[in-house]
């Protein structure tokens, strides 16, 4: 893209083994291209990358490929391009000053960075892997293609074969008879039914089936309206085993009601005990509290030993001897 040229599959192979800077290998199918990358074809051109070379006294037919693509002249070509591109896409252009290669030196070859290698095989690989993917769908479109054809005539030859030997035909005339069997096939199997049910045999089978049925439903009821006495008579039963176990429920509600009743009368009597109990330890303690007040309330002078009243003199029965004698 970069030189402005159309390539065949196999050169554009060629061509990226140069790189990206040299050659930019861009699908025509695959690929999508914006408008500037457009302008690269329709600037630059086959005949405008031969007309340059010509210039530089280069052949393009017999040179090698280095010199018509790595040379000063292709690389002063490619510049020349790249400024006429952005002159026109770039409204913020600033020319460029490219110095045209003299040519004595214009052959030369131009040295490609080292750090731009691994950049540009890294897009040889993804142009590979486009063009890989390409050459993939093109065949499978074939395939499928193909595949299309023959199914679509195979469809056609059955329809003609289908159309030349009438087959639609002999099916619907064999489709006739066979529904016109059927149908006398029908009368006649409905005629034979009616034939047996009337004969005297399954008037029997008919008479000893109703019989049977009749059997069966009056020992039915009987068995039922046996099953309902039985359920009433347990009903019964459990009616009268209710009641009682609420007559015992109830005798035990009035015994326990009569504890009850006892406990209360046993509390009043213990209580009425118990207040005369405390009365008269209350009258007691209060004679006994009255006993040692009047003790403690008793003169001291009025308490004189026996002993010293009887030892004491009597002055009065002394006077009284004299006197006499």
């Amino acid at each position: 893209m970069n030189n402005g040229v159309f390539l065949c599959l196999k050169c554009a192979g060629i061509h990226r083994s140069f790189g990206m800077r040299i050659s930019l290998i861009r699908s025509l199918q695959i690929d999508t291209w914006t408008e500037k990358q457009l302008l690269y074809l329709t600037k630059g051109g086959n005949n405008n990358f031969k007309k340059n070379l010509n210039d530089f006294n280069i052949d393009p037919s017999s040179a090698p490929l280095e010199v018509k693509y790595k040379s000063k002249a292709s690389d002063y070509y490619r510049r020349f391009l790249k400024n006429e591109v952005d002159r026109e896409s770039d409204s913020n252009y600033v020319p460029t000053q490219i110095v045209k290669p003299e040519l004595n030196v214009a052959q030369d070859i131009v040295e490609v960075k080292e750090e731009n290698k691994e950049e540009n095989q890294n897009e040889e690989k993804k142009e590979e892997k486009k063009t890989a993917t390409k050459s993939f769908l093109g065949f499978m479109g074939s395939v499928f293609s193909k595949v299309k054809d023959t199914t679509t005539s195979a469809a056609k030859s059955v329809e003609k074969g289908f159309n030349d030997l009438k087959i639609g035909e002999k099916l619907k005339v064999a489709g006739n008879a066979i529904a016109g069997a059927a149908v006398t096939s029908g009368h006649f199997i409905a005629d034979k039914t009616t034939q047996a049910v009337n004969s005297e045999f399954v008037q029997n089978i008919s008479k000893k089936t109703k019989e049977g049925v009749n059997t069966i439903v009056e020992k039915t009821k009987s068995v039922m309206n046996k099953d309902k006495k039985n359920k009433e008579e347990e009903s019964k039963v459990e009616v009268t085993a209710q009641k009682d176990e609420n007559k015992d429920e109830k005798t035990e509600e009035n015994k326990e009601e009569k504890k009850e009743e006892n406990k209360e009368e046993n509390k009043e009597e213990n209580k009425e005990e118990s207040k005369e109990e405390n009365k008269e330890n209350e009258e007691k303690k209060e004679a006994d509290n009255n006993a040692t007040s009047q003790e403690n309330n008793l003169p001291q002078n009025n308490s004189v030993p026996e002993e010293k009243v009887e030892a004491a003199p009597d002055h009065n029965l002394g006077s009284t001897s004299e006197e006499l004698s």
